[in-house]
């Protein structure tokens, strides 16, 4: 047993911790009322009906046409393997995170590096609103999956010449799966931010290492059998799924409920919901400004590389890339120089700036399927902070960074009327709840601790940083820590009420 764990890569470790955070007591406690139930009743009803209706998800006795019935696919072989019940509906979810935090740490790490990988694992796990996805029965999960998995994937291959083929592929194919579970909104942020990166990134030759007209082709013959036979079936009744979802009119929440608490049925945004941002990455949203900016400018190093020392033996043809940058961990692979290595990070941090900024402007002009949970505009952001967190590690924190974060602070506070988000969480409670006025006291007991937990160790965080002026791994493990305490804190609070 000593000798398999001492075998097992990084990726390994992190897909093992994954499952472990995720899968854990997921079929405790019944679904979520009513997103959750209403889900697992169209995936169940699919497995009953057998493959005939397989582009045909139904409820009741009437077609449910408001999402891509790919996406319930899943959800009905669980059905049919493990039965009906909560475990079923929600473990398609949970798989796709797991498949989600280990593509995220591969494909990071070819672009920058082992740290930056795992960090970037580390935060999307520990964001609480990414936690509630991929523990719950809707079908969104895996659309955001093969969406973000799309975009690390090309972005991986245009920045590293010397990344295999079928890094390029996989980015094309998983962006025609997206198209069958998402639509346009699954498949905009992507493609978008990737043609921006080939058009502004610079001199890298980034069109002709995704070779698109190749790889377009593979995502229309992935997408093809996915999308096509509901557009024949159904016709313009199924145009709403793939183009322009709109949740205030899919939505099976009890309206006279809505109207009963006197507030307003603001389901479908116009714009991407800031708050639900700021309370949903608790307490990474505290450096999310900081990343924005500092990643966007492209700065090279706040301390300068230390001089070349020339290139690194292979360690093998199927060894993972091992950069080259500062403490041999930072953005690079054997046979490239430290600045070359730099830049080459750079670049992938630029292109996650596009990405984040075209995941909120698809959000923005076509809507969210999500009420008040911007899920695929959320994980761009929780990538950027994992990137910035990775490159302070090897850089001094400079004043910028302190006042950008000091902002930060600010802006949470006010998008979040209190420091932890619990007014956002109350809200978000009420839905799961329409019955519920406001959290319980008990309930709040509950939520005291990591509350504090969170707010006097992302505070600690921050002076620690500004003190020792740089961004030690203690400080990342803390916050890691910090951030892991108050996902498990809202993720038992929220199942507390589905069960009360």
């Amino acid at each position: 047993m000593t000798s398999f764990f001492r075998r097992l890569e990084p990726a390994h470790w992190i897909a093992l911790g994954a499952a472990l955070l995720l899968l854990p007591r997921l079929g405790q406690g019944p679904l979520h009322t009513p997103w959750e139930t209403h889900h697992a009743a169209v995936a169940a009803r699919m497995a009953e009906d057998g493959p005939a209706s397989a582009f045909t998800p139904a409820v009741g006795d009437e077609a449910y046409l408001e999402r891509p019935a790919t996406g319930y696919w899943l959800g009905a072989l669980a059905t049919r393997v493990f039965g009906p019940g909560t475990f079923a509906a929600r473990l398609p979810s949970a798989l796709a995170g797991v498949l989600l935090l280990w593509a995220a740490f591969v494909l990071v790490r070819r672009g920058r590096g082992t740290r930056a990988g795992a960090l970037v694992a580390g935060v999307l796990a520990t964001t609480p609103l990414c936690a509630l996805l991929f523990r719950s029965a809707r079908p969104d999960a895996l659309a955001v999956t093969a969406s973000c998995g799309s975009f690390l994937a090309l972005a991986a291959a245009a920045v590293d010449p010397g990344a295999p083929r079928r890094v390029a592929w996989a980015g094309w194919a998983l962006l025609g799966l997206a198209a069958g579970l998402g639509g346009l909104p699954a498949v905009a942020p992507p493609l978008a931010a990737i043609v921006l990166f080939a058009t502004l990134g610079g001199r890298r030759p980034a069109w002709g290492a995704l070779r698109p007209l190749a790889g377009l082709a593979i995502a229309v013959v992935v997408a093809a059998p996915l999308v096509v036979p509901p557009l024949a079936l159904h016709g313009a009744a199924v145009t709403r799924a793939f183009f322009r979802p709109d949740v205030a009119e899919e939505s099976p929440a009890d309206d006279e409920k809505v109207k009963d608490r006197g507030r307003p049925d603001d389901r479908m945004g116009a714009d991407v919901d800031f708050e639900a941002l700021a309370w949903g990455a608790f307490p990474w949203s505290i450096l999310a400004p900081a990343a924005l900016i500092g990643l966007s400018l492209r700065r090279r190093r706040d301390v300068p590389p230390e001089p070349n020392r020339g290139l690194e033996p292979a360690a093998g043809v199927l060894a993972e890339p091992r950069p080259q940058g500062r403490g041999s961990d930072g953005a690079g692979s054997p046979g490239l120089a430290d600045g070359e290595a730099d830049e080459r990070g750079r670049a992938f941090d630029f292109a996650c700036v596009l990405w984040a900024v075209a995941a909120g402007g698809t959000a923005a002009i076509l809507g969210d399927r999500f009420h008040h949970a911007p899920y695929g505009a959320l994980v761009p952001v929780a990538v950027l902070v994992g990137l910035y967190v990775a490159r302070k590690l090897d850089g001094e924190w400079s004043a910028v960074d302190a006042a950008l974060t000091i902002a930060g602070i600010g802006l949470l506070a006010v998008c979040a009327h209190d420091l932890a988000g619990g007014a956002r969480l109350a809200q978000a409670a009420g839905y799961f709840r329409p019955e519920l006025p406001a959290l319980p006291k008990s309930v709040a007991a509950q939520l005291a601790w990591p509350l504090r937990l969170a707010t006097l160790g992302a505070g600690a965080a921050l002076l620690g940083a500004l003190l020792l002026r740089r961004w030690r791994w203690w400080i990342a493990a803390a916050a890691v820590a910090v951030s892991l305490a108050w996902t498990l804190g809202v993720v038992h609070v929220l199942g507390t009420l589905s069960a009360g």
